[in-house]
């Protein structure tokens, strides 16, 4: 075995010294010097070098793995997921907090993490009029749950994802058959498949309150029928949803949400602040 690890050195000698773990005699060997004619003499167990090789080859493959699994689930986050370029940075920390409602919101957000990393599973809500931070939580909700469950060793796959862009890419798509950037069948399987999907802008009001066509009515459908944890972010209220979505949508995102939901009445645009403290920050 060790003629096998230590064949290449040939100006090998056996030295008197005995290796107290594994009793075989020590090897010496010259080694050159790096930038010098001169040599050095190096004196090893040839035991302990192999284990040490061995020892290496493991910390590759484990190494490998870990990539491996991280590339299916802690890296899914930021590389697939649709967050807009201001949102990038949202966090926690960054949650400007005014008012009692705003601080109970940012309160709540929290709070589902830690339910989600003790194991819970089923539906989040957060619903409430535009700009009042939802998207940023949904997204610092989803950071949280991504690192929390990275520093535990038991990395999941997280995906923050825009229905409303995902139908739009997927309608484009059509007219290229095979060559689309996103099919339906791949985009139901993906959003199935990730521990932790979180929808953002679900139904997307626009002036008029009205049902989505069947076809987006059945496509939700194969997706949260499939799955028992989705974070939503809504400006619609539950009546709204229950007129845009059809009942057994509209059931399944309502579905056990007691103590897993927080509608806000008084939080007002917050976009307005972000954007002027950013013109006074330029």
């Amino acid at each position: 075995m060790q003629d096998k690890f230590f064949k290449e050195y040939n100006n090998r000698k056996i030295s008197e010294k005995v290796c107290e773990i594994h009793q075989v005699n020590y090897w010496e060997i010259s080694i050159p010097v790096r930038g010098s004619k001169e040599r050095s003499l190096l004196e090893f167990c040839p035991e302990c070098g192999q284990e040490e090789i061995e020892q290496k080859e493991k910390e590759l493959v484990k190494e490998f793995e870990d990539r491996q699994e991280y590339f299916k689930t802690y890296d899914v986050l930021m590389r697939e997921s649709m967050i807009p370029n201001e949102l990038k940075g949202a966090t926690f920390d960054n949650f400007i907090v005014n008012t009692t409602e705003e601080r109970q919101l940012l309160d709540f957000a929290k709070g589902q993490v830690e339910k989600y990393l003790n194991g819970m599973t089923g539906n989040t809500l957060i619903s409430g009029s535009t700009g009042i931070g939802k998207s940023h939580l949904s997204l610092a909700m989803a950071k949280e749950i991504n690192e929390s469950f990275k520093e535990r060793k038991e990395p999941k796959s997280v995906l923050f994802v825009s229905l409303t862009e995902i139908i739009k890419q997927i309608k484009e798509g059509w007219q290229y058959g095979k060559n689309a950037s996103l099919t339906e069948h791949e985009a139901v399987k993906k959003l199935i498949n990730v521990d932790f999907l979180i929808i953002d802008d679900l139904g997307a009001k626009n002036g008029t309150i009205s049902p989505k066509s069947d076809w987006e009515q059945d496509f939700l459908f194969d997706i949260i029928n499939n799955r028992e944890t989705t974070i939503f972010n809504t400006n619609l209220d539950s009546s709204e949803l229950r007129t845009v979505y059809n009942a057994r949508n509209s059931s399944r995102i309502l579905k056990g949400l007691e103590g897993n939901t927080f509608k806000a009445f008084t939080i007002k645009d917050k976009r307005y602040t972000i954007n002027t403290v950013r013109r006074e920050k330029g």
